[in-house]
């Protein structure tokens, strides 16, 4: 080997959204002038860099780098002990290149985000709702759920009871609300109710708020329509019993008349049938000419009417079930890489451009779609790598127009009956579903979470 290289430290720590370095000795023991490049390799190379990344050394001489680590405050810089490499490759001897291996330790940070969707939920007999946990930190965490409801009006359970979430990841948690006692008649009932997310370790927990409307089992106009049915039936019933009116009538029975007979006719004395009346005169033709009624002129079917023309593409919106529904679209209309995409439950038509309309480019090849958002030509919709945070992120124009995109931009439809389906993204098989606000739609598994039934409608 023509070289000797060396880090100093071997081992560094760093918190995120901070910065370290450490320095690289390399030394030429060969006896020509060679030029070495460097270049940081392993998990910490996206965020890693070498100054300077080329070093030119006479023989026995020896030149230093610094190699510099800044990760970033977010999922992808993993808390914990990472290794990484720094390659040096001589240019005439390429084949003697070195790798050489230190340890950087990158320091933890927590950040939750809880959400409870529907923030408003309804139900005679019962109501569902979820808590959302997203991990926007670099570590594993679990936390606890506990539901805290006014009296015993009713009871607010979570299933599961605790949720642990990797890093950028969401955790999911249902609730069962059940009222204590059903309402038969009067108005809905508003009940306010708060669930309690504690994380391990976290004295104090986040509360999020939400409404139980709990609707009369008979709508207030049912009692009122009963109310005035029984009076008039009661009223009729009275009238019945006291009026008995008495019927009388001078009719008589009349008297059989007596009728004679006939007798059978002689077919000797029966007078012949009248001579015949003289013929009308014949009816006058009417007068041949240009009098009589005309063919309607035909109409020219030869290209006087105007073709219709060319649209562009169809745009389509998607509405998901979740109660009271909500339509996918792009955060405040932006178009940059990474917008999250989340869902409004009204339309808001050009107040953010286009931003709830969507083009659905189709691909009988392997069944699949990709999505692309009306008011940002050429970038889809976009499950985040490594998480499951849906975005929108720009696509090759080939790849859109040919279906040779990757995984985590395509999408299955399901039919998940009622003219609605389910969209699977193509990476993690999991189901777009509705959050309930305008921050960030989320995929989940399928089946197990409302909102990820989507119904497709034409804009207008």
């Amino acid at each position: 080997m023509s070289m000797w290289t060396s880090l100093e430290p071997a081992a560094t720590s760093v918190e995120p959204g901070s910065g370290t370095g450490v320095r690289l000795r390399v030394r030429n023991t060969g006896d020509t002038v060679e030029e070495y490049r460097l270049q940081v390799v392993g998990a910490t190379a996206g965020w890693a860099r070498v100054e300077p990344d080329v070093l030119r050394l006479y023989p026995g001489a020896e030149g230093t780098a610094e190699v510099r680590f800044a990760p970033p405050r977010t999922p992808d810089a993993v808390a914990g002990p990472t290794p990484f490499g720094v390659r040096v490759m001589p240019r005439e001897t390429p084949q003697a290149a070195d790798i050489v291996e230190g340890q950087l330790t990158v320091g933890p940070f927590t950040e939750l985000r809880p959400e409870l969707v529907p923030l408003v939920v309804r139900g005679r007999w019962r109501a569902k709702a979820a808590v959302a946990v997203d991990n926007l930190g670099n570590q594993e965490v679990t936390t606890s759920l506990s539901g805290r409801e006014n009296g015993d009006a009713f009871t607010v359970e979570a299933e599961p009871s605790s949720v642990q979430v990797a890093p950028g990841r969401a955790g999911f948690a249902e609730l069962a609300i059940k009222p204590g006692q059903v309402s038969w008649f009067g108005t809905t009932r508003k009940h306010p109710f708060t669930v309690s997310v504690l994380r391990a370790g976290e004295p104090q927990p986040t509360e999020l708020r939400g409404t139980y409307l709990q609707p009369s089992v008979l709508p207030p106009w049912a009692l009122a329509l009963l109310s005035l049915l029984l009076a008039a039936l009661i009223a009729f019933v009275t009238l019945w019993f006291r009026a008995s009116p008495e019927v009388s009538t001078q009719a008589k029975e009349k008297p059989e008349a007596q009728v004679q007979l006939p007798t059978k006719p002689d077919t000797k004395t029966m007078p012949s049938a009248p001579p015949p009346s003289p013929s009308a005169p014949p009816a006058e033709k009417p007068p041949s000419g240009d009098d009589g009624p005309k063919d309607p002129p035909k109409k020219d079917g030869g290209g006087g009417g105007e073709q219709k023309k060319d649209k562009g593409p169809k745009l389509e919106t998607l509405h998901s079930d979740f109660d009271p529904g909500g339509y996918l679209e792009v955060k405040e209309g932006q178009q940059k890489d990474g917008t999250y995409v989340g869902q409004s439950p009204d339309l808001t038509g050009d107040k953010y451009g286009r931003n709830q309309l969507w083009i659905i480019h189709r691909y009988a090849e392997d069944n699949t779609v990709a999505l692309e958002a009306g008011n940002a030509p050429g970038k889809v919709l976009d499950k985040n790598g490594g998480s499951n945070i849906v975005s929108i992120w720009h696509a090759d124009p080939q790849a859109l127009k040919s279906g040779q995109l990757p995984a985590n931009q395509k999408w299955r439809l399901e039919d998940a009956g009622d003219g609605r389906f389910r969209l699977v993204n193509m990476d993690n098989n999991e189901c777009l579903s509705d959050t309930q606000n305008d921050k960030s739609a989320l995929t989940g598994e399928c089946g197990k979470y409302g909102g990820q039934k989507w119904k497709i409608e034409n804009s207008k």
